[in-house]
């Protein structure tokens, strides 16, 4: 793997046995999906938590408030079903949010961060005062460099996932 990109997925459950299960649909999920399926832009997309607020006492006529079962019964756990080919991009139906639903400040970024050679050799600096400067050096090699300034741009970011392995901050 050339390109990594690091990925943070949350997962939450009411107990150990339903985080295994979302933990198992998941990966079952990603394992039968043909790469041609995977996308190359993710939309970003959040779940209020079941519990947020209890449902007012009176619906408008034609509108029904959905029912969960309590915690800890069968069926809570939430499972991922296995994609299907897709003939068209699906289209998300609208919804009106609570009252108390309070969207985020600011937008998930959906691209992965860009980093400057200046940016890197801050970062890389307390690594070399440490003297792991052959583990540093060593990468570097591998990517066909034989110093940072030599690094290719597009490394960049591979470059600075690497330095976060190691404890850098950056």
């Amino acid at each position: 793997m050339q390109h990594l990109i690091p990925i943070q997925i949350t997962l939450q459950a009411a107990n150990a046995a339903d985080a295994k299960q979302l933990v198992q649909d998941l990966a079952g999920t990603m394992n039968g999906m043909p790469a041609a399926d995977v996308p190359t832009e993710t939309k970003v997309s959040t779940v209020q938590p079941e519990a947020v607020a209890a449902p007012p006492a009176y619906a408008p006529p034609g509108q029904a408030y959905p029912s969960y079962p309590p915690a800890g019964q069968p069926g809570t756990g939430a499972t991922i079903p296995a994609p299907a080919v897709p003939t068209a991009p699906p289209v998300a139906a609208p919804t009106t949010a609570p009252a108390s639903y309070n969207p985020p400040a600011q937008p998930v970024p959906t691209s992965a961060p860009t980093y400057d050679l200046t940016q890197l050799g801050v970062a890389a600096q307390p690594l070399l005062d440490a003297g792991r400067h052959a583990e540093l050096i060593g990468w570097l090699n591998q990517h066909g460099a034989q110093a940072l300034t030599q690094l290719d741009p597009q490394y960049y970011g591979e470059f600075a996932t690497y330095l976060r392995s190691l404890g850098a901050k950056i």
